[in-house]
């Protein structure tokens, strides 16, 4: 139980990563570009790269004002799929927790 606390506390205070990780992938020789934009409250980090024999893909990295990760998004010639959402994470570690809990006192109380 104590690790899903912890994960919690991370995806509630930690920035998980921010804009200035995502520079290094510039110098990678499969990454076309890394370009940052101003955003209403936050920075888009979008980054274009070939991954998986030949597949084009485009990352979309969105932060808050405090450079925190909020959602990343990637697309492709399939179309775009939303690969990490901390709200939603959030929402899902809190409703296992809740889970777990009440699993636990059921056990207890019989």
């Amino acid at each position: 139980m104590d690790e899903r606390f912890q994960q919690l506390y991370e995806l509630l205070y930690s920035p998980i990563i921010t804009p200035y990780n995502l520079l290094e992938n510039a110098k990678l020789d499969n990454y076309d570009y890394v370009n940052y934009s101003k955003i209403e409250n936050g920075m888009l980090v979008t980054m274009k790269c070939t991954i998986e024999r030949d597949l084009i893909a485009n990352f979309f990295y969105f932060f808050d004002d405090n450079d925190c990760l909020q959602m990343v998004k990637m697309e492709t010639d399939e179309g775009m799929e939303t690969i990490f959402d901390r709200q939603s994470e959030i929402e899902k570690l809190k409703e296992r927790i809740q889970l777990n809990n009440k699993e636990s006192f059921t056990s207890i109380a019989i």
